[in-house]
C-alpha cells in the first residue's frame, strides 16, 4: 500500500479515535492492505474498529460523517469501515453484530447496526485481523481484542462467498477465491486473492491452469481475456464440492 493510502487510513482511525475517544480497544487495517495484493485501482481500504461500547446514534453519525468521500475523499475504490463492540469481537460468531457499517466508492452506504441480524463478512474480518491485521492509532493489537475465530466458521464463510460469488459475479473474482479458500481449506491459512492464486496455479494443469492464469492477469489490470462464465462456475463448484466434504 503506497504512502497516499496509509495516510487516508490513519486519517480515518483518528476519526474513530476523536468520535469514540477513551472508549477505542483498537482500529485494525486488515483485507488485501495486509495480505498482499492492494492495488489502488481496485482494491478497498479496509478498516475494523472496536469499541469498549455501544455507539450512540450521535457517533454513528459523526463517524459517517467524517470519513464520508465529501469530507475525507479516498486514494483507492472506497473505504470499507465496520465498528464492533469488544464484546462481539471477542466471541466471534457466525453473524458478529456490528455498531456501523459505512463503505464509499462507487456504491456508498451507512448502515446502522442496531437491530441488524449481523454481517456474516465479519468473521472473515476478524479472522484476518488476528493473523495479520495492523493497528492504526490508540488500542491494543488485534490479537488482544478478538478472539479465536474457529476454523469452521471460516470455512463455512468462504464457502458462502464462493457460492455467491460463482452466481453472482462469475469472474476472476470467483476464481480467486475459490483459490483461497481450497489454500485455506488446505492448512495454509489466509491469503490475499493473488496469493491464492499464485498457490493454485502452482497445482493445476490444463483449462483450470488457463483460467487460473487469466484471472490472476484479470486481477492485476494486465491484459486478459474475458472468462467464461460457464468454465468460472464449474471450477467454483470443484473447489466448492472439496471444501464442502
Amino acid at each position: 500500500m503506497d504512502g497516499q493510502a496509509e495516510r487516508y487510513a490513519r486519517d480515518v482511525a483518528g476519526v474513530v479515535a476523536k468520535v469514540l475517544g477513551r472508549a477505542v480497544a483498537g482500529t485494525y487495517l486488515h483485507g488485501s492492505a495486509v495480505l498482499g495484493g492492494f492495488d489502488a485501482r481496485r482494491s478497498d481500504v479496509d478498516i475494523l474498529a472496536v469499541s469498549g461500547a455501544a455507539l450512540s446514534g450521535a457517533q454513528q453519525a459523526a463517524i459517517a460523517a467524517a470519513v464520508s468521500e465529501e469530507q475525507l475523499p479516498g486514494p483507492a475504490r472506497g473505504l470499507e469501515l465496520s465498528v464492533v463492540t469488544a464484546q462481539a469481537a471477542r466471541r466471534p460468531a457466525a453473524r458478529p453484530a456490528f455498531e456501523l457499517h459505512v463503505t464509499t466508492g462507487p456504491d456508498p452506504k451507512v448502515v446502522d447496526g442496531h437491530g441488524h441480524p449481523g454481517d456474516p463478512d465479519l468473521v472473515l474480518h476478524f479472522a484476518v485481523c488476528r493473523a495479520a491485521g495492523r493497528l492504526l492509532g490508540p488500542g491494543r493489537p488485534a490479537i488482544q481484542v478478538l478472539g479465536e475465530v474457529p476454523d469452521e466458521l471460516v470455512l463455512d464463510q468462504l464457502a458462502a462467498e464462493l457460492r455467491w460469488a460463482a452466481e453472482a459475479s462469475p469472474d476472476e473474482y470467483a476464481v480467486l477465491n475459490a483459490c483461497r479458500a481450497a489454500r485455506f481449506a488446505g492448512g495454509g491459512g489466509l491469503v490475499s486473492k493473488i496469493a491464492g492464486g499464485e498457490w493454485a496455479l502452482g497445482r493445476a494443469a490444463g483449462p483450470d491452469r488457463e483460467l487460473i492464469a487469466a484471472a490472476l492477469a484479470r486481477q492485476r489490470c494486465e491484459p486478459a481475456a474475458e472468462l467464461e462464465a460457464a468454465a468460472v462456475r464449474r471450477f467454483a463448484a470443484a473447489r466448492l464440492a472439496a471444501l464442502c466434504r
